[in-house]
């Protein structure tokens, strides 16, 4: 999209300077995330100016397996396990020397990696860009349904309040995909979100 064309509607557009075959969120405003492998056409319908373009099934894009989404939870759970071991080690070292400032720094070590990065990998980065550390690495994001564009901060927060819900029932929620068509969590079929193929 040119300066010219800024007042373009929210939508995925190829952008200038990114390599061909690629496309990324216009926000209507400025663009969101990085570049993407434009989808296959033959697979979509509607998508139409300045519109998602929606591959068969009315998601906005190839639902991610089930696999790559296990181990992309796991990827942001070991860095969380690691800050919080990180902190374990750091205070024992130092325990020689102070037990208060060993014991302080133990339990700012827990609160980092149990709280303070699950929410900023979680909601923050997750509802601006559609993913976590582990969904990066796995390549696969998670969109609204109605725009294809990250869900933005407050339905992040929205997504992990209803999920842990959701999850405290039997783990039926993140066990739902195995059985799905889409491929969706119940918290994610209630929201209208998809994780999908970047």
């Amino acid at each position: 999209m040119t300066d010219s064309a800024a007042s373009q509607p929210a939508g995925w557009y190829h952008a200038q300077g990114d390599p061909p075959g690629t496309q990324r969120y216009w926000d209507g405003s400025q663009w969101v995330g990085g570049p993407q492998a434009a989808q296959d056409t033959s697979v979509q319908a509607g998508g139409g100016y300045g519109q998602p373009a929606y591959a068969v099934g009315g998601l906005p894009g190839v639902p991610a397996s089930y696999g790559s989404r296990v181990i992309a939870v796991l990827i942001d759970g070991l860095i969380g396990f690691g800050i919080v071991i990180a902190g374990f080690l750091v205070a024992f070292v130092l325990g020689f020397a102070s037990e208060a400032l060993a014991t302080i720094l133990f339990i700012i070590g827990i609160a980092a990696g149990a709280l303070v990065f699950p929410i900023w990998n979680t909601i923050v980065r997750q509802g601006q860009s559609g993913q976590t550390i582990g969904k990066s690495q796995q390549n696969i994001r998670l969109v609204a349904d109605a725009t294809g564009a990250p869900v933005g901060i407050g339905s992040a927060i929205l997504r992990w309040l209803l999920g842990g819900l959701l999850i405290s029932i039997c783990y039926i929620d993140i066990l739902w995909p195995l059985f799905d068509e889409q491929k969706k969590r119940i918290t994610d079929k209630i929201l209208d979100f998809s994780v999908i193929d970047a």
